[in-house]
């Protein structure tokens, strides 16, 4: 396991779409725009997760550093409410959040796009994990959600 886990790998894989993205929506504004999400209320949505996306991923962020240590599972924390909780506040929160501001359809490919390109490159170091820690992760597997916040078992 290294620092940056699949991020590198999920990088290489998404950064041509994204910036192509980026291009089309500064060279045509209109391309994909979701005109119904053009009210006040989307935006205040927006904002709103915006937010919440920030917050959780300063939190997991900070978490993560303080508490990565080679060869220890970290299950606490926002790693209680999610397997990866760093890309799940990048997909979830805030490219979506994003795209309801800026009422984009395009900005929310983005989200799709990361997050199939996050399945691909996640399964390495799913299968990692499992070798390494074997039950222990297989028991945290199945009580938490991959990329959802929100544990599996959470009124158990």
């Amino acid at each position: 396991m290294t620092l940056f886990g699949c991020g590198p790998k999920l990088a290489i894989l998404c950064l041509p779409y994204i910036i192509l993205s980026l291009i089309v929506m500064f060279m045509y504004p209109e391309f994909f725009d979701l005109k119904f999400l053009d009210v006040i209320y989307a935006k205040v949505v927006g904002f709103i997760w915006l937010g919440i996306g920030i917050i959780f991923w300063i939190y997991s962020a900070m978490f993560f550093l303080k508490y990565f240590k080679p060869g220890e599972l970290i299950t606490k924390g926002p790693f209680g409410l999610c397997r990866n909780p760093i890309y799940s506040s990048i997909i979830v929160f805030i490219i979506p959040s994003l795209a309801l501001i800026f009422h984009s359809g395009l900005i929310f490919s983005v989200s799709i796009v990361l997050y199939i390109g996050f399945k691909i490159s996640i399964h390495g170091e799913t299968n990692l994990l499992k070798r390494i820690f074997g039950e222990e992760y297989e028991k945290y597997e199945k009580s938490v959600n991959e990329i959802i916040p929100f544990p599996r078992y959470f009124f158990t």
